[in-house]
């Protein structure tokens, strides 16, 4: 019988229009920093209008872009958060939630020169997008782009207070955003599956969740509201899952892949993901079980009916690039793969989608 503990948000809501009850839901007298994106801004502002709007953020979160909403946080004496947007906004949220009450910048904690003690501000989080899981997660992605390097802040008292999943804040995203979120919510939940630190609560979730977004995927990218709903729930699931489980070579790849070549994160791991699988089984065998028959035939069906490029040829990867991909990959994601990868099998990857 394996041990297992499992840690979530204190609040998650699922449904249409939960997100109208996010004002109801601020603890009284907070002063709230409003995180979100471009294209919301003016409605979120709506939805909360005593909340003090922070500046923009960029996708694959910079560190700079991080600091600024510090900054803004701090100088509007905020003492809560809320995120309403896709996993760059959602992790410039955590990240400020965390350090708001302490001393130093974003890059002292990034590196390592300080660390996070404990809870932070009260951060309440609201995906547009199904998904990256940062609402589920103790950890915010940023990255650096003066080295190249991408990494976690990360501490248990990260995780949301409240995490509110309205599927209606997905309708009409572009649909390159819906398949390269959805793709990334999809190899999560098969990760997850298969993961060195799995067990029978995560299972549970991943499994249905990898054939929920599988079945519905395309319908999503398409705009059917009904197949977004049933893709916003599964990556609500999945969140819920590798947030306890880790994820796996995957993802550990396209870290470091994503940072020096510039493919977006959903792209990077839908691209990885048959040829890291093909050297993941016998583990991979559930494949069959989630996907149907010559389960990696009907992914890159899908991946193509999606509009997903199956190779980097397009972001121009290189053999120079590897000794970096394979420096920076050995995250907790990479050690949670059920097979050990050696850098020459990660460069027998890479080479293969150039």
């Amino acid at each position: 019988m394996q041990n297992y503990s499992v840690h979530l948000p204190g609040n998650i809501q699922f449904g249409e229009n939960i997100v109208q009850s996010l004002p109801m839901l601020i603890p009284a007298g907070t002063r709230v920093l409003l995180v979100t994106g471009k294209h919301l801004s003016k409605w979120a502002s709506s939805l909360l209008p005593g909340a003090v709007p922070a500046p923009p953020v960029r996708g694959e979160l910079p560190i700079e872009d991080a600091q600024k909403v510090l900054d803004c946080a701090r100088e509007a004496k905020a003492d809560a958060v809320a995120a309403i947007g896709g996993g760059s906004v959602l992790d410039a949220g955590k990240t400020v939630a965390a350090l708001l009450p302490l001393e130093g910048t974003v890059k002292e904690y990034f590196y390592g020169k300080r660390t996070i003690p404990g809870k932070g501000a009260w951060f309440a989080a609201c995906p547009t997008t199904a998904g990256t899981g940062a609402e589920m997660t103790s950890n915010a992605v940023l990255c650096d782009p003066e080295t190249g390097i991408k990494q976690s802040l990360r501490h248990p008292a990260m995780t949301p207070d409240l995490v509110l999943v309205d599927p209606v804040l997905t309708y009409g995203a572009p649909a390159d955003v819906t398949a390269s979120s959805g793709f990334d919510a999809l190899v999560q939940a098969v990760e997850a599956t298969i993961s060195r630190k799995a067990n029978t609560f995560t299972r549970s979730i991943t499994m249905i969740a990898a054939m929920q977004i599988f079945e519905h995927l395309a319908g999503a990218v398409r705009d059917d509201h009904a197949d977004r709903n049933f893709v916003a729930e599964g990556s609500m699931m999945t969140g819920m899952a590798f947030a306890q489980s880790g994820l796996g070579a995957v993802h550990g790849i396209a870290h470091p892949l994503g940072s020096i070549c510039h493919v977006p994160h959903g792209i990077a791991c839908a691209v990885l993901f048959p040829e890291v699988m093909k050297r993941n089984m016998p583990h991979a065998a559930i494949l069959e079980s989630l996907f149907g028959p010559e389960p990696l035939t009907r992914y890159m069906e899908l991946l193509r009916q999606c509009g997903l490029p199956v190779n980097f040829r397009q972001y121009g990867l290189r053999e120079e690039h590897f000794s970096f991909i394979e420096k920076n990959c050995r995250s907790g994601s990479m050690k949670c793969n059920p097979v050990e990868f050696s850098d020459d099998t990660v460069s027998e990857i890479l080479r293969s989608l150039m």
